[in-house]
């Protein structure tokens, strides 16, 4: 008789500070999957809010719980790595939650190629509609993939980190490395994977100004030539709008 594979482990991430209203929300939506090979990590930024209060309801659930100082998300984002046992990892962000209890079901229900990274769609909840489909190298120069949409092998962060002077945008910035000069392949899955808020830190009209000095110089070093081309063109094109408006 041949053995069925055994499910692949997910380290399902959530980094926090002071997100006392939703990350109850963030946490039952993981929790209650059907998913049974799962793992939550949480990483707090020293809460003031009773955020903190709130996690340890849910502590015997928790593999792993820190609260201590970081600086920003994304340095909260390495240090998380570093405590994940499974060969798959997730973030989620403090204010938003898993689309429903079926979601790693349906992304793992097949063991996915060791070279994959799987992505989705977010539904954004202020704006009421889905985003983005499946991403091409087109759409990538002008927007990243959806954070909370994509599930990585861990073996990208035995090569990868996370930029911590981005202090937005340090995903998007290994997004472009892993898309155009690894041996990674992301995978679109049709389904909708998250309720996004998009009026959080990554959704707000906020800008990552070091990423933005550095954007034109990265486009150039990374993206295939046709690419740049393609993002210059439009940068061309949309300051003409702007001036004509």
């Amino acid at each position: 008789m041949t053995s069925l594979p055994s499910l692949p482990k997910v380290s399902i991430v959530i980094v926090v500070r002071n997100a006392v209203n939703t990350i109850e929300k963030a946490i039952k939506s993981v929790l209650e999957q059907e998913y049974s090979n799962f793992e939550l990590i949480i990483l707090d930024g020293l809460s003031t809010d009773g955020t903190i209060g709130i996690i340890e309801k849910y502590m015997p659930e928790i593999a792993f719980f820190s609260s201590e100082k970081d600086n920003g998300i994304y340095d909260a984002m390495n240090k998380s790595i570093k405590n994940c046992s499974g060969e798959w990892i997730y973030f989620l962000g403090a204010d938003d939650e898993l689309m429903d209890q079926h979601v790693l079901s349906k992304v793992f229900s097949h063991r996915p190629k060791e070279n994959e990274i799987l992505y989705g769609d977010a539904y954004y909840l202020h704006k009421k509609t889905v985003r983005f489909g499946k991403m091409n190298r087109y759409s990538l120069s002008k927007h990243n993939f959806n954070h909370q949409t994509v599930f990585y092998p861990s073996s990208v962060f035995e090569k990868y980190t996370y930029q911590t002077k981005y202090k937005i945008w340090a995903d998007y910035f290994v997004n472009i490395q892993l898309y155009f000069k690894s041996n990674y392949n992301f995978t679109y899955i049709h389904l909708v994977v998250s309720k996004f808020n998009d009026l959080g830190t990554s959704g707000a009209s906020v800008v990552d100004t070091a990423f933005e000095e550095d954007r034109v110089q990265i486009t150039k070093e990374i993206f295939p030539p046709d690419v740049y081309i393609f993002y210059t063109a439009r940068n061309i094109f949309r300051s003409i709008q702007k001036m004509l408006r």
